[in-house]
């Protein structure tokens, strides 16, 4: 695997992306776990969820970069990485709550996104003390919660999509060792811390 490549899996692949390919998965895999969502208004959530949990929380990290508060957006400086995701907590907090009290979502859903904060608040205390690799919690996010519906829907099969987020998940992990962004003990604690999150919260709470 090529320095290039592994950067492009890390920037394409980025953990931020994991709510909106979930929910982009499950509209086409799954759709009557939306319900009572669907179609156009589903397509709208989607959207924003896309700007609340990837595009304001990447435009902050720019943002933390042109004032000079931290050194890059790739955040390799344990220290430097604390600030930024105190931030993309509060916008994951803020998307949970507007799923809650101004959206009509199902509770399957907002135990998706009650989770997400959760393992993002999570990785922010982490941090303090310990780097750990956030795309592999990602990845380990994405693999908990199709394994956790799979077994809350087991009449429909969602096989492939699990397989097809296992190999995704290869490629992450992979490319952060290539990289030599994290060391293993950072990647699959940060895999296990997600996997483990993700799928206790749905299977318990929905």
């Amino acid at each position: 695997m090529g320095r290039i490549l592994a950067n492009l899996i890390s920037y394409i692949l980025h953990p931020l992306l994991m709510p909106t390919l979930l929910l982009l998965i499950l509209l086409f895999f799954l759709p009557q776990s939306l319900q009572p969502v669907s179609g156009k208004i589903a397509l709208m959530i989607i959207l924003l969820v896309f700007i609340t949990t990837f595009v304001i929380p990447a435009l902050s990290i720019l943002g933390l970069r042109s004032t000079l508060t931290i050194s890059s957006v790739k955040l390799r400086n344990r220290s430097e990485r604390v600030l930024p995701f105190t931030f993309i907590t509060i916008f994951y907090g803020i998307t949970t709550y507007l799923f809650h009290s101004k959206i009509e979502i199902n509770d399957l859903i907002l135990t998706i996104f009650i989770a997400a904060s959760l393992l993002v608040a999570t990785l922010t205390i982490i941090t303090i003390f310990f780097k750990i690799s956030v795309h592999a919690a990602g990845a380990g996010c994405m693999i908990g919660y199709l394994l956790s519906i799979m077994l809350i829907f087991p009449e429909h099969n969602l096989m492939w999509a699990l397989v097809a987020i296992v190999m995704v998940a290869g490629l992450i992990m992979s490319a952060r060792l290539y990289l030599d962004a994290h060391t293993p003990a950072e990647v699959y604690s940060g895999f296990a811390l997600g996997l483990f999150i993700s799928f206790f919260s749905l299977y318990f709470l929905v």
